[in-house]
C-alpha cells in the first residue's frame, strides 16, 4: 500500500510525506518503508544542505506505530492498496529489503527529482517494468516546480519570498503527472488514474482500494499558488515614493532614514545576490537556481553601492563613480524586466520585479539629482584661492 501523509506547518513537512507499506499475511510482519529519514546532527549537515549534498536514507518501521505518530501530529493518512501480482509483490519486497541494507539505504536528496515520494514512485514503477512511468509521463500539466512550491509555502513570511528569489527559469517548466509526483498528494491522485493491462489483456486499476484512515483537522493547503504581483507592485511603488520624498528633504533626520533604507536595500540585495550566484553555478542546486534572471535585480555589484551611494545621498553631493554605479544597476534592473518579454528568457518572478525595479530606479534618480563635485578640482580651486589671498 502507498501511505500518503498530510502536511504540517513545519517547512520541511509542508509538502507532505510518503511511505510504502508491505504486510506479510503469513508472518504478520507489517513494515512501512520510509525514504524520508535525515539527521540534523549528522556531520556538516547544514553545509551539505547549502551545497545540495544532503544525504537521506531509507528505514523500515512497524506500520502501526509509525502511522500513529502522524495521527498524534494531526496529519491526515491516506492508504491506497496496490493491485500487484504475486510476482510483482515478491519483486517489491525483495527490492525494499535490499534497499534498507546499510550499504544501500543512503541517497543524495533532491527536493524535486529524488525525494521520499519519487523513491516510492520509482520502486513501484520498477516492479511494473516501467508501465507506471509510461502511464504518467505523458501530457504536460499546468503545474511547475515553482507553482507547487509557492502553493505550499504561501503562508510563510520568509520562505515564500526566498523561493521567489531562488528559483530560476528551469523551475517554470510545465510538469507531466510523473514529474509532479514529487509531491506526495500528486502521486496519490495520479495513481487513481492509472489503468494497466494484465497478461491476458484485461484492464485493471492500479489502486485496488483507496481509503482515508485519518482526516486531519488542519486547514488544507491551497489548491493554487497565490497571485501576489499586485501586492508586490504596491510595495515597490510605495518604497520608491518614500525614497523620492526623503531624497528631497532638507532635514538631516529624514536624509538619515534614506541612508538607512538605501544601505539596507543594497546590502541585503548584494549578499543575497552573491549567494544566489554561487548557488546557481557552484552547487547541486544549479538545476533549479541556475539560469535565474533575478540576478539582474540582485547581484554582487550592490555591495559596492552599499559603500558609496548612501553617503552621497546623505550629503546630497556625489562624484562620478556613484553616479555611474547606480546608473549601471538601474539599467541592469530594467534590462531584467525587458527580458520577461522574450519567451526564451521569461521567468515567473513578477513578484521580485515588482518590488526591485521601482526601488532601483528611484535610488538612481535620487542620486543623479544630487550635486556633482570633483574632489581633485575642488582642492585645486581651494589652493588657488589661498595662494591669491596670500
Amino acid at each position: 500500500s502507498l501511505l500518503t501523509y498530510g502536511p504540517t506547518n513545519v517547512v520541511w513537512e509542508r509538502f507532505g510525506h510518503d511511505a510504502l507499506a508491505i504486510r506479510d499475511t503469513v508472518t504478520g510482519q507489517d513494515y512501512a518503508y520510509n525514504w524520508g529519514m535525515f539527521d540534523f546532527n549528522s556531520p556538516n549537515f547544514y553545509t551539505r544542505f547549502l551545497t545540495g549534498e544532503t544525504n537521506y536514507r531509507m528505514e523500515p518501521f512497524d506500520t502501526g506505530p509509525f502511522s500513529a505518530g502522524y495521527v498524534e501530529n494531526n496529519r491526515s493518512i491516506r492508504v491506497q492498496r496496490l493491485a500487484l501480482t504475486a510476482v510483482e509483490r515478491g519483486a517489491l519486497i525483495d527490492f525494499v529489503i535490499w534497499n534498507s541494507q546499510e550499504a544501500n539505504k543512503y541517497y543524495r536528496y533532491d527536493y524535486y527529482q529524488d525525494n521520499c515520494a519519487t523513491r516510492v514512485r520509482d520502486a513501484i514503477d520498477r516492479v511494473l517494468n516501467g508501465r507506471l512511468k509510461a502511464a504518467l509521463d505523458t501530457n504536460k500539466t499546468a503545474l511547475t516546480w515553482r507553482s507547487e512550491t509557492e502553493r505550499v509555502t504561501a503562508s510563510d513570511f520568509f520562505v515564500y519570498p526566498g523561493i521567489e528569489l531562488a528559483l530560476g527559469r528551469n523551475a517554470d517548466k510545465a510538469l507531466t503527472p510523473w514529474q509532479a509526483s514529487f509531491m506526495p498528494e500528486r502521486l496519490a491522485e495520479s495513481l487513481t488514474t492509472v489503468i494497466l493491462k494484465n497478461g491476458a489483456g484485461q484492464r485493471y486499476r492500479l489502486t485496488a482500494t483507496d481509503t482515508v484512515i485519518f482526516a486531519s483537522t488542519r486547514v488544507p493547503m491551497p489548491i493554487d499558488p497565490p497571485d501576489r504581483i499586485a501586492m508586490a507592485a504596491l510595495l515597490g511603488l510605495t518604497l520608491a515614493g518614500i525614497i523620492a520624498l526623503l531624497a528631497d528633504s532638507r532635514f538631516a533626520v529624514l536624509r538619515g532614514l534614506l541612508v538607512a533604507l538605501a544601505t539596507l536595500f543594497y546590502l541585503v540585495g548584494g549578499i543575497l545576490g552573491t549567494a544566489l550566484l554561487l548557488a546557481g553555478t557552484a552547487t547541486k542546486h544549479e538545476p533549479y537556481m541556475g539560469a535565474n534572471t533575478t540576478l539582474w535585480q540582485i547581484h554582487p555589484l550592490l555591495l559596492f553601492a552599499a559603500l558609496f551611494v548612501p553617503v552621497a545621498l546623505y550629503r546630497r553631493q556625489t562624484t562620478q563613480i556613484p553616479r555611474i554605479l547606480v546608473s549601471i544597476i538601474a539599467l541592469f534592473s530594467v534590462f531584467g524586466l525587458l527580458l520577461q518579454f522574450i519567451p526564451t528568457f521569461s521567468q515567473s518572478s513578477g513578484v521580485v520585479l515588482a518590488v526591485t525595479v521601482p526601488v532601483h530606479i528611484a535610488l538612481a534618480v535620487a542620486l543623479l539629482r544630487t550635486t556633482v563635485v570633483n574632489p581633485p578640482l575642488r582642492r585645486a580651486a581651494a589652493a588657488t584661492a589661498i595662494s591669491r589671498a596670500a
